[in-house]
């Protein structure tokens, strides 16, 4: 039972970041653009066409990778909180989705920042990739999943 508390712990704990991501400024596509072109500079590449111009931009890549990342761990995550429940890789899919939409939700309230159905589409996949590697890792080494 401790056991189970550290592990919904640690997925209210990450949901905790999740909103403090969302709920800062500093995290606006504004910002991340100007970030990514000082890390380019940086580096010496010189000037990085195309950093914040929508689809495909520099700024816009890095920004959906993070969705997919984040909410990947969460999946996983919450995954391992209900295991060993039959449809603990369900169960995991749908807290994400749903977590995903109340952190669009949640950004629809503050200012600059868009909510975006799209997010939450990229949020799905990153949680159904994530969970995904997890069930072929456990035919692997062959667990019932």
């Amino acid at each position: 039972m401790k056991n189970k508390l550290v592990l919904w712990g640690l997925v209210f704990a990450w949901c905790g970041m999740i909103y403090y991501f969302t709920e800062s400024p500093i995290f606006t596509g504004a910002n991340t653009a100007s970030w990514i072109s000082e890390i380019a500079q940086k580096l010496r590449l010189g000037h990085v066409d195309h950093i914040n111009d929508g689809f495909l931009s520099w700024n816009y890549i890095v920004r959906k990778l993070a969705h997919l990342s984040v909410f990947g761990l969460l999946a996983v995550l919450v995954w391992r909180a209900l295991y060993p429940w039959r449809f603990a890789m369900v169960g995991a899919w749908v807290f994400v989705v749903v977590c995903a939409d109340l952190d669009e939700w949640h950004q629809s309230f503050q200012p600059g920042r868009t909510p975006l159905l799209s997010d939450v589409v990229i949020d799905a996949c990153g949680a159904g990739i994530a969970l995904f590697v997890v069930w072929i890792y456990l035919r692997r080494i062959g667990s019932s999943v």
